[in-house]
């Protein structure tokens, strides 16, 4: 059974959703929708409303949801505007860091000469991936020192 954080959020993205897609549904899969999340109406009211049983309700805003989904599944317009929200910073960008960080964790756990100047070359790429201002420390003067690595 769902948490209440993940119904409010399903609900949140349904929103989102019919925002976006709303004009390509029906008209009754329009309204009904609008009133269950926009205007928060039970099924019942929505039903008492339109003179119908409250299952053709459901079932309309069922398949309403579904034709939301699908939509996003094939257009990613929530998504795409989710991305720009956040800066584009996707999936591609978390993988970069992931990938940085892992180059990172093999460098300290590898004793070489190399380490100190691959690790903050890796520090560089990560302060570029998150827009950070470059700062002028040195290996040597950030406590890389050879004999403190063995």
């Amino acid at each position: 059974m769902p948490t209440p954080q993940e119904m409010l959020e399903a609900q949140i993205e349904i929103s989102e959703l019919f925002h976006i897609y709303g004009d390509l549904l029906s008209d009754r899969q329009r309204t009904f929708i609008h009133l269950y999340y926009d205007e928060n109406l039970t099924l019942s009211e929505i039903a008492v409303q339109h003179d119908i049983s409250r299952q053709a309700v459901h079932d309309a805003i069922k398949h309403g949801r579904t034709a939301l989904s699908r939509y996003e599944s094939t257009l990613h317009l929530l998504e795409r505007k989710r991305n720009e929200q956040t800066g584009g910073k996707s999936s591609e960008w978390k993988a970069k860091v992931e990938t940085i960080i892992e180059e990172m964790e093999k460098s300290i756990l590898e004793d070489g000469v190399e380490t100190p100047s691959r690790l903050m070359a890796q520090l560089a790429s990560l302060r570029e991936l998150v827009d950070l201002p470059k700062h002028g420390v040195h290996a040597e003067s950030a406590g890389f020192d050879r004999a403190e690595t063995v």
